[in-house]
Parts: structure tokens; C-alpha cells; sequence
């Protein structure tokens, strides 16, 4: 993996020398800014493995928009915006998901908190597992939101889900 710096440059008094304004270490998933107006170094370490999995697989496939989201100063405000969209996208499928499912249903009516739990953990890791696939990997500068009509595209693209286990993907 890769650690990507601005070239612009500021002088960095503790440092004695100039330092780049924005570094991006892929490997540890780290923004790190040098603020000019406080002459200190910011950092921002990202903890959301769709975040991890995107900055490796941009780093190895597109490795010139990371570059120039660094370049730009936009990388922070990219990754945190990439962060927020799929993560609001994860919890409105779940609250969808809970809506719809007869299985949760039942287990609200009968007050089963365990299996109600048990399902909401389903829930989420079949939304993670459907944002991986359809967004990690072709999240542009556009940013792409991924809301429920993609989780509807991927259902008529005979994507298979039951209440209680994710099934996967049909290939007939």
C-alpha cells in the first residue's frame, strides 16, 4: 500500500524542514493535514473496514485520483463523505428490512429480544455485504449514493434474502 503526499508545502517549525499539507497512508488508513494558520499536524484515522477495502483497492487500481484527491485537499472530506453515505445507507436498508421482514415482525409482537437482535445483526450484515459488492469498489468522485432503489435493482437482479440467512446470488 501506498502513502501519497500534496505537493504544495508548508513550513513546518517543529519539524525544521517543509512538510507536505495533506499525506494519505493507505496502510494505516490516516489523513494526516499540516494546518498553516496553527503550524500543527492534524490527523484523522479512518476506522470502517469500507473504507479500508476502498483506499486499497483505489490505491492499487486508480491510484492517480488519490493523488489528486491529496493534491486537491479533498481526500478528508471525500472519505468522510464516502463514510457517511454508506453508512446512512446500511441503516435506512435495516430500517426498511425491519419494516418488511415477518419474521422480525413476529419477534417485536412476541417481544423476543434475542431473535430480534439476532435478525438485526442479519440485517446489517447483509446490507454491509450488499454495499461491498455494489459500492466499495465503484465509488467515484460522483459519489454515488446507494439507497433502497439499488437494494431493489439488486432484488430484480435475482439477489436472494430470507429472514433468517443471507442466501446470496442466483445465477439462473
Amino acid at each position: 500500500m501506498s502513502r501519497y503526499k500534496s505537493e504544495q508545502t508548508a513550513y513546518n517549525p517543529l519539524k525544521k524542514k517543509s512538510v507536505p499539507l495533506w499525506r494519505l497512508d493507505t496502510n494505516t488508513v490516516t489523513v494526516t493535514h499540516f494546518n498553516t494558520d496553527t503550524q500543527t499536524e492534524e490527523s484523522k484515522t479512518y476506522h470502517t473496514d469500507f473504507i479500508r477495502y476502498h483506499l486499497h483497492f483505489s490505491d492499487s487500481h486508480c491510484p492517480d485520483r488519490l493523488r489528486r484527491l491529496v493534491n486537491e485537499g479533498k481526500i478528508m472530506q471525500y472519505l468522510d463523505d464516502m463514510e457517511r453515505k454508506v453508512s446512512e445507507a446500511i441503516s435506512r436498508q435495516v430500517e426498511l428490512w425491519k419494516q418488511t421482514d415477518s419474521c422480525y415482525q413476529k419477534a417485536v409482537l412476541s417481544g423476543d429480544s434475542e431473535k430480534m437482535l439476532g435478525l438485526e445483526n442479519c440485517f446489517v450484515n447483509m446490507a454491509r455485504e450488499t454495499v461491498f459488492e455494489c459500492m466499495v469498489y465503484i465509488w467515484e468522485q460522483t459519489a454515488v449514493l446507494l439507497d433502497s432503489a439499488v437494494f431493489e435493482l439488486i432484488y430484480e437482479s435475482n439477489f436472494l434474502i430470507d429472514s433468517t440467512n443471507f442466501v446470496g446470488f442466483s445465477y439462473s
